[in-house]
């Protein structure tokens, strides 16, 4: 899980970053205008973002810190884009963030 997550977030970081125009169709006009930054620019920082992630899936350092993180973003996507034909990829990662938020969580409570 943390492998897949890694990749999935270094992808779309990247692209965030290097493809920009491309990830504005999925920003709502609606959160558009609670921005206080351009669009382009909350989407290169939201890209800086999950390359952190990513670093700390494939790392392993502080994964129920990045875990909170992914969860809270893949709940904005389902709750805030809404449910659509692709979906279910939001909801596989969601459900990966979750465990492992918790498989971490224990095992550092247990050892």
């Amino acid at each position: 899980m943390r492998i897949g997550l890694a990749l999935t977030y270094l992808y779309s970081g990247f692209s965030l970053i290097i493809s920009t125009e491309n990830w504005l169709g999925f920003i709502p006009s609606w959160f558009n205008s609670l921005l206080p930054v351009a669009p382009e620019l909350y989407l290169k920082l939201q890209g800086a973002a999950e390359l952190l992630f990513s670093l700390s899936y494939l790392t392993g350092f502080w994964i129920p810190v990045a875990a909170s993180f992914s969860i809270l973003e893949f709940s904005g996507i389902l709750v805030f884009y809404g449910i659509d034909l692709i979906s279910f990829r939001d909801i596989a990662l969601l459900g990966s963030a979750i465990a492992l938020f918790f498989f971490f969580l224990e095992d550092k409570d247990n050892g």
